[in-house]
């Protein structure tokens, strides 16, 4: 997947030509109506439609926060209803919400054409610039952040591993790393996508691959303890001195050799919480000008905390997480200098057009600057369903057993929530997602 790039060079050899056309309609539509208030009131109103998502996104969230993925899933409808602006927006939410209802089939072809989408807006349009540098950035297609952009492909390898297509899995997880090294100072503490990418390798016996992105992990993140996994993995290789290397480092009951390698494991997805939402800033540069920008306040969080048991005893497992809060934050600062560029370059043709209406009347001039002074707002679209958290814990089935009953708890204060699960197969890796509305409250 390309990366999006969102500079201004481009902008900049855009900015005369749009200039003088957007002046030369503004004094148009002025003139067809005698240049009356009304009319610049009119031409706002038209301007500001682009400012809003459908209303079929802002109810279908509403009733995923109440717990009922399904129903919001079925309000979004036909993406034929919805503006193309906000077309990759109905994708995330409808494929999110398809997939927390464990309808994974619905959900990946939903998010196979937000990817596409993705891949396909890697240049800028003249309509979205044009669009832009009269109103706002709401008026161009939303393409999502760095980090959104790496989460289509999360969603889709977790698809693919619940429906057991493990090719498809390890075909993203390789789209996914291409995105990953586009923007590795924003995306490289995404642990959790990381160890899905090897894990979809792994369950499509691409086991070179996953080592290969395992071993990298554990080196970037000291505090991951994969080495059972990574001796694993080396040793099924014949990978005799990294194996060796490895075991060393593992207390000696953990390195069973002959049954390491053959025990069937039960993976487990939590997502929890919700990740928090833009919000728009701006700052006052005169009178009749103003810059306005996204931002996101992220508060403290953590994820769980979570106890697993199996068949009764409480396996010890260390868990896989990332804070999709402080990527999302971090994507959207690493775009900041650009976002600023592109608010000052907007103010500068709204001030253009302003003057050029004033040449002709003075009074609907100043009417117009400050209605485009109205219309500077910041883009605060995102993919509101995601959560807060994604963790990944990798349990190992006892092999005494053929049916593991597990049960994962997540404890808040006194009040724990609990949900269970039935395996009953010898496969060597199990999928399970552990969904809030599964979750039920115990004393």
């Amino acid at each position: 997947m390309g990366t999006l790039t969102m500079g201004t060079p481009a902008i900049g050899n855009l900015t005369m030509p749009l200039l003088v056309q957007s002046g030369n309609i503004v004094r148009s539509l002025l003139s067809r109506y005698r240049m009356k208030a009304l009319s610049v009131w009119c031409l706002s109103a038209l301007l500001l439609t682009g400012c809003t998502t459908t209303n079929s996104i802002q109810q279908a969230h509403w009733q995923f926060l109440s717990g009922d993925a399904r129903a919001a899933a079925n309000t979004l409808g036909n993406s034929d209803e919805v503006a193309r602006k906000d077309k990759l927006l109905y994708w995330l939410e409808k494929g999110m919400y398809l997939h927390y209802a464990g309808d994974y089939q619905a959900s990946t072809r939903e998010l196979l054409k937000a990817a596409s989408f993705v891949e396909d807006s890697d240049y800028i349009s003249l309509a979205d610039e044009a669009r832009e540098l009269l109103t706002n950035e709401w008026a161009s297609s939303y393409r999502g952040e760095y980090s959104e952009q790496l989460w289509i492909h999360s969603i889709l390898m977790m698809n693919f591993l619940h429906s057991g297509k493990f090719e498809s899995a390890a075909v993203e997880a390789r789209r996914a790393l291409k995105v990953l090294e586009s923007r590795p100072d924003v995306l490289n503490n995404d642990h959790f996508t990381r160890s899905l990418i090897a894990l979809s390798f792994e369950a499509a016996g691409q086991i070179n691959d996953a080592y290969i992105v395992n071993r990298k992990l554990s080196s970037d993140a000291k505090h991951l303890s994969l080495n059972q996994l990574l001796f694993e993995q080396a040793f099924s290789l014949g990978f005799t001195i990294d194996a060796a290397n490895l075991q060393s480092s593992l207390d000696s009951g953990n390195t069973n050799q002959a049954t390491s390698s053959a025990r069937s494991t039960a993976i487990i997805f939590i997502p929890s919480g919700h990740v928090p939402q833009k919000f728009s800033g701006s700052l006052i540069t005169s009178d009749v000008s103003r810059l306005a920008f996204p931002q996101y306040v992220i508060p403290a969080s953590r994820p769980g905390p979570y106890s697993i048991m199996v068949n009764g005893e409480t396996c010890d497992c260390q868990p896989i997480s990332s804070d999709l809060g402080n990527l999302v934050n971090h994507s959207l600062n690493k775009r900041g200098t650009a976002l600023a560029a592109k608010s000052l370059l907007r103010a500068a043709a709204k001030d253009a057009v302003a003057d050029s209406v004033s040449d002709a009347d003075e009074i609907v001039g100043e009417i117009t600057r400050l209605l485009l002074f109205a219309l500077e707002e910041a883009d605060t679209r995102s993919w509101r369903s995601l959560p807060r958290h994604f963790t990944m814990v990798r349990v190992p089935l006892p092999d005494d057993s053929t049916e593991w009953n597990i049960q994962v708890t997540r404890n808040r204060n006194t009040v724990n929530s609990v949900a269970v699960f039935t395996l009953d197969s010898r496969k060597p890796l199990q999928f399970i997602s552990v969904v809030p509305q599964q979750l039920k409250s115990v004393e």
